[in-house]
């Protein structure tokens, strides 16, 4: 692997684990364009990132060791910081202590209502999908699990303004939908499935032949799957098109925005290639992403990213 110390996954606080894939590999292919950002804003989104990456490894945590409260107990400080009743030098939580630092003391931050009520959301959506034995029962379940996760993390990321923070909710589903097909082998191996049961159920797939990783074997899984990415897919991209189109997003938005089309094209490519087999899918895509993002990256840095230090007030 070509990562070394000076990647976005070595400084957000990556960790590899139990997983066809790892957090650091996962990292660089979601936002390895951040390290060639201007200084000044490529802090910016490496604080926010971190702060995502983190949460995230704690619900994972919860998940996987129920017997761990570190989420269960971060969510109770972090209402207490909003509810004004928590000093900030009393709190342990790196985390916490930066983002009080960020909002609570300073009320000058533009957006500083709103951030604080996603990042809440953020963090509910996270318990909630973050269950042993969760089933979504219908596809408008599955379509609001991406929105209130998906949705709620891309409002969290810096350098949106007003009008774009809504925008950027239906982005964040599509992602995580992509995401969500990605990850089908490695949830599975850990007892999740994501699909519906009503899209299981009309094509006569089993969750558990999901999970036990057969269900390639059964006669309607390929019908499904081209289903789900011609039928349900294009309505995620039709709802995304505000932001896709928009020509006055802040300058690491244009690159977000074009290295998150470039990778859902790579990841539906592969997944169609392999014939839709999310058994060896995995080791098809991150083969590829490895080849591939030396000479992304490569291509970036060719064409430097300059940002007018006014910009920075949009940041928040």
């Amino acid at each position: 692997m070509y990562m070394n110390v000076s990647t976005l996954s070595s400084l957000v606080g990556s960790s590899q684990y139990d997983a066809v894939s790892d957090d650091s590999l996962k990292d660089e292919d979601n936002a390895a364009w951040v390290m060639t950002l201007e200084p000044d804003i490529r802090s910016e989104w490496l604080e926010r990132i971190s702060w995502i990456r983190l949460m995230d490894r704690l619900a994972e945590t919860a998940l996987i060791h129920p017997d761990r409260s570190d989420f269960q107990q971060f969510c109770f400080q972090w209402t207490q910081l909003n509810q004004g009743s928590l000093q900030i030098d009393s709190v342990d939580s790196e985390i916490l202590t930066a983002m009080g630092a960020r909002w609570f003391q300073s009320a000058s931050v533009p957006q500083k209502h709103c951030l604080l009520k996603t990042w809440t959301q953020y963090f509910a959506a996270l318990a909630r999908y973050h269950t042993p034995h969760l089933t979504l029962q219908t596809i408008g379940q599955y379509e609001t699990m991406l929105e209130e996760l998906g949705g709620s993390l891309f409002q969290v990321l810096p350098f949106l303004s007003a009008q774009h923070r809504q925008f950027v909710r239906a982005f964040g589903a599509l992602d995580q939908f992509y995401n969500t097909l990605r990850d089908l082998r490695e949830d599975a191996e850990r007892n999740i499935c994501y699909l519906p049961s009503d899209l299981l159920d009309a094509f006569g797939v089993s969750r558990a032949a999901i999970v036990q990783l057969h269900a390639v074997e059964t006669p309607g899984y390929r019908p499904m799957m081209q289903f789900w990415l011609e039928h349900n897919l294009p309505q995620l991209h039709r709802a995304a098109s505000d932001l896709i189109g928009a020509t006055d997003l802040h300058e690491s938005w244009q690159i977000l925005r074009d290295w998150s089309l470039y990778r859902y094209r790579r990841i539906e490519q592969v997944f169609r290639e392999c014939n839709f087999d999310y058994v060896q899918f995995p080791h098809l895509y991150w083969a590829q992403v490895k080849q591939e993002l030396p000479v992304l990256m490569a291509q970036l840095r060719d064409q430097p990213l300059v940002v007018p230090s006014q910009s920075l007030a949009c940041c928040c």
